[in-house]
């Protein structure tokens, strides 16, 4: 099994799909990203994955946020600027250690998100999970990699 899928994963196949990912990654920020629980009616907050990017960027920098549960949500807004990091790395071979840490700070990232979805009652949209595949997409290489040298 590995062995063919050695043969299958090839640099120019990384590249593809990192940049699938990216196009993914970009276009959840346009569509429904997530909602308050409960029954949805026209008083049904939704809101896009630009508009989650900003609450927890501007959360980031509010004192009162790293006193309670709201540390989770701005640790799920620390995926765009880890990912952003994560990109130019990614052309380099000798950044190994960094990209391998960036990847695993981001699936941190990714289980605090959903553990203040839980929290919060806050129900994922088709555009949280595109982000989450985009991103995921991003940093497969990292797995393709390991799978490469064993």
């Amino acid at each position: 099994m590995i062995n063919s899928l050695h043969a299958s994963v090839t640099p120019r196949t990384i590249l593809i799909v990192r940049m699938l990912g990216l196009c993914i990654f970009i276009a959840a920020f346009f569509l429904p990203a997530c909602r308050d629980a409960g029954p949805v009616n026209a008083y049904t907050n939704i809101f896009k994955g630009w508009e989650c990017a900003r609450i927890t960027l501007s959360a980031m920098f509010q004192k009162d946020t790293y006193e309670d549960l709201n540390f989770l949500a701005v640790m799920s807004g620390w995926i765009n600027p880890l990912i952003l990091i994560y990109i130019p790395f990614s052309f380099f071979p000798r950044f190994k250690i960094v990209r391998r840490s960036l990847a695993a700070a981001v699936l941190v990232c990714m289980a605090a998100t959903w553990v203040f979805f839980i929290v919060a009652h806050i129900v994922p949209l088709i555009g949280h999970f595109m982000w989450i595949a985009g991103a995921l997409m991003i940093l497969a290489a990292e797995v393709a990699g390991r799978i490469r040298q064993a």
